[in-house]
């Protein structure tokens, strides 16, 4: 395992000016999936066939985008521009901000096609803007340093900083209808903040000279280089499984008050926070003795396991209790979620060491291509349950055939797809004595890139 050297540690600047960046990314990316579904499902109550249309079609947009974005920012001219990265946060935050507002303000009440054409014109342009914004914000911080636990550091502050912020909005946003004047009035501030501190990340972040010479491939080239990298491929499959289940997770918290009981919001975020977290550390704290990959196989199985057992506990004993400590261990055993963006950082380094060029935004690109699709997927697979389920949209109270289907898609659902997951991890080659060998000549590389530079 590579060990913490701190040969390549974050500056202060760099460290915080990347974790502010996780603010706007949280209130405008997680606002989002936390009420879109809400707004023009069950508010609207756009109907189920077109509700699943619209996916689809932001599923193509969602996938599409991703891959033009990141190789635009790669082959960004960075002499014209001063920069590859920072450029398209500082200039796309205000644009993104506004495609966010777009969402909404409904164009009709009563419509079912307006308001199909508000709903998939809304959440492909907020898309579009989120993947050119997010993307380059993320391919920051590999290129800002490479040590391991570094990145795993930075990432994580990013998340915690990002959910100082955030959760404060969700808590208020709970209960809050997404028609109403009050909620509106609060997505106009959360768009403004948002913009002050995308500009305040582009400020404080700094791109490294040594890979500003870097001549990037052009794009179809770029395409098959990536595709090329076995450990890219096998991450893939591994985060369509996370992306799936986060699209379920938090677009559909308003379902969680039918099986948790009053409070379900202020407690969902409690045990996100507190036991979320407090499992991300000790992931880490256990990093240099497991590595990642045996982290998240361990953990990964004993949540699989669990999540079953309660599923099936509640199958036969509807309660909120059993239904807390479900959402708790699913929770603790998925604290391992800290490692999947790091994971993807080291197909970048191994890429690095094959073509002598740094790529990440076609990375973060091509994987955003297949796995994008699962935040459509998802939505589409739990308004299917729900309908098999017979869940009445908009109502207080659902039978108790409907809070099966509940359990089924909080907890069986996940089970499932973790199981899948884990196939993927475990045949996923960096890790060991490869990745140790692999880091030590990325090293080597980054010290003749800073060479040449300085001759």
């Amino acid at each position: 395992m590579l060990s913490n050297s701190g040969k390549d540690k974050l500056s202060s600047r760099n460290l915080w000016g990347y974790a502010i960046g996780a603010i706007p990314a949280g209130l405008l990316a997680y606002v989002f999936s936390l009420k879109y579904v809400e707004l023009f499902y069950d508010d609207l109550q756009l109907l189920p066939g077109l509700f699943i249309i619209g996916q689809i079609i932001y599923m193509t947009i969602n996938a599409l985008n991703d891959p033009f974005s990141g190789q635009l920012s790669d082959r960004t001219n960075r002499k014209k521009w001063g920069s590859r990265r920072i450029i398209y946060i500082k200039y796309g935050a205000p644009i993104w901000a506004l495609t966010f507002l777009l969402v909404w303000f409904p164009w009709s009440f009563d419509n079912q096609i307006v308001i199909f054409i508000h709903y998939v014109i809304s959440i492909c342009l907020f898309d579009t803007m989120l993947t050119l914004v997010v993307l380059v914000w993320m391919a920051l911080l590999p290129e800002m340093t490479s040590d391991l636990d570094e990145r795993n550091k930075g990432h994580f502050i990013s998340l915690v900083f990002g959910a100082i912020f955030v959760v404060p909005f969700f808590l208020i946003l709970g209960d809050m209808k997404p028609t109403s004047q009050s909620f509106q009035f609060l997505m106009i501030t959360i768009a403004v903040v948002s913009t002050l501190f995308l500009w305040l990340t582009a400020y404080l972040c700094e791109e490294k000279p040594e890979y500003q010479k870097d001549e990037v491939f052009p794009f179809w080239k770029s395409v098959k280089e990536t595709l090329k990298l076995r450990s890219f491929l096998i991450f893939v499959g591994f985060s369509f499984c996370s992306t799936f289940l986060s699209s379920i997770g938090l677009s559909y918290l308003f379902l969680w008050a039918f099986i948790l009981g009053d409070n379900s919001t202020i407690l969902y975020f409690v045990i996100f926070i507190l036991v979320g977290y407090g499992s991300n550390i000790l992931c880490m704290k256990l990093r240099p003795k497991w590595g990642m990959r045996k982290i998240i196989l361990r953990f990964g199985l004993v949540k699989v396991v669990l999540s079953l057992v309660s599923f099936l506990s509640l199958v036969f004993i509807q309660n909120s209790m059993i239904a807390i400590i479900g959402l708790i261990i699913a929770t603790f055993f998925g604290g391992y979620g800290v490692f999947v963006v790091p994971i993807m950082y080291l197909s970048a380094d191994e890429d690095e060491i094959n073509q002598g060029i740094r790529r990440e935004g076609m990375f973060l690109g091509m994987n955003a291509l297949f796995t994008k699709p699962a935040n459509s997927i998802g939505p589409i697979v739990a308004t299917l349950i729900l309908e098999i389920f017979l869940y009445v949209p908009g109502s207080d109270t659902q039978s108790a055939t409907t809070l099966i289907g509940i359990d089924i898609l909080f907890l069986l659902i996940p089970a499932i797809v973790t199981a899948i997951s884990l196939v993927f991890m475990y045949y996923y080659p960096l890790h060991g004595e490869k990745l140790k060998e692999m880091r030590e000549k990325l090293e080597v590389i980054h010290m003749d890139k800073k060479q040449k530079i300085k001759s």
